[in-house]
């Protein structure tokens, strides 16, 4: 899910790598409130845990821009942000357009759709779609910018598929851009995925309060979630 991140920074499977793990599954999937301050000795204490790996994640995630610190007052969680959500959306649909004017041929046959009445299948079909054509680039660090975009837009797009109408809109959208890519058809393909990403942007007011409101009902059971988090990790 998270590309394997605390590996790249030579945490292995270290108490660091679990921390890091733990916590960020908690923020991305906005399991805890917003604007909740991260204590690191609550935490320690709560995973039965030195205090050291706790803070090395906490400071590695406010690297990455998932937290956000407060100068000599730790770290806490952010609110979902329809702007930054935005243009999270509009990155990976810039770089789906420029890899299906380029090289649509290679992108005809690589995703089955999905059951439909799962929506952690949806969720991933969605997500593999993306990466499928953003891997074509053979530029890791473009592979990578996209796979952080769906990652901070992931919450979001769950929200959405929640909703009957949407869930319905996508399932034919996607549909219809497996029998354009079948077809080799370039234009019509980049106008479907316009016109399906332009509809999640202009519904992230909507999922941005939904997400936040949900999140905030949290408060009395996000410590728990962390420590189940921490034992599947």
């Amino acid at each position: 899910m998270f590309r394997h991140q605390e590996d790249k920074l030579g945490w292995g499977r270290s108490k660091t790598s679990k921390a890091y793990k733990a916590l960020k599954k908690l923020v991305v999937y906005y399991q805890v409130p917003p604007c909740t301050r991260l204590d690191a000795i609550v935490i320690s204490n709560m995973l039965d845990t030195s205090i050291t790996p706790v803070r090395e994640a906490l400071i590695q995630l406010e690297t990455e821009e998932y937290i956000e610190s407060s100068l000599g007052n730790g770290y806490y969680t952010q609110k979902l942000d329809a702007k930054k959500l935005a243009d999270h959306f509009d990155f990976i649909k810039m770089v789906l357009t420029h890899m299906l004017r380029e090289n649509l041929y290679e992108h005809s046959k690589f995703v089955k759709l999905p059951s439909w009445d799962d929506y952690c299948s949806v969720s991933e079909f969605l997500q593999l779609f993306c990466e499928r054509i953003a891997g074509a680039t053979n530029n890791s660090r473009t592979t990578d910018r996209v796979h952080e975009s769906i990652l901070r837009t992931r919450y979001v797009r769950w929200l959405d598929l929640q909703r009957p109408e949407r869930l319905t809109c996508i399932r034919d959208d996607m549909s219809e851009v497996m029998e354009l890519l079948d077809r080799r058809d370039k234009n019509g393909t980049i106008a479907n995925l316009d016109r399906q990403f332009s509809a999640i942007i202009n519904t992230l007011p909507d999922l941005v309060l939904e997400g936040n409101d949900r999140a905030a009902k949290t408060k009395e059971s996000w410590l728990e979630t962390l420590l189940s988090n921490w034992a599947e990790s």
